[in-house]
């Protein structure tokens, strides 16, 4: 989720579809492509996948690339009034 989020895939319908059909998606996931509902599983992260992503983080950050602190995603959803023609 980590590499879709930052080639700015979110959705995880497309996430699964680029796991079956993205070479760089493919190595990741190990040609095992996970299903959509998979990956939006609310449960909370593996062992496995909260050491994963702490090493990640702590290589970006020995390499300066990020700031640790509080990431956030918001998925409000908000109806707009508005025309594509204006």
């Amino acid at each position: 989720m980590l590499y879709a989020y930052c080639n700015g895939v979110y959705s995880s319908r497309r996430i699964a579809k680029a796991s079956r059909e993205r070479v760089d998606f493919m190595s990741i996931v190990g040609l095992d492509a996970p299903d959509f509902r998979t990956i939006s599983d609310p449960q909370a992260p593996s062992e496995i996948a909260r050491q994963s992503i702490a090493q990640v983080l702590k290589l970006c950050a020995q390499a300066e690339l990020v700031k640790l602190g509080h990431v956030a995603l918001d998925g409000t959803k908000i109806k707009a009034n508005v025309s594509k023609h204006k």
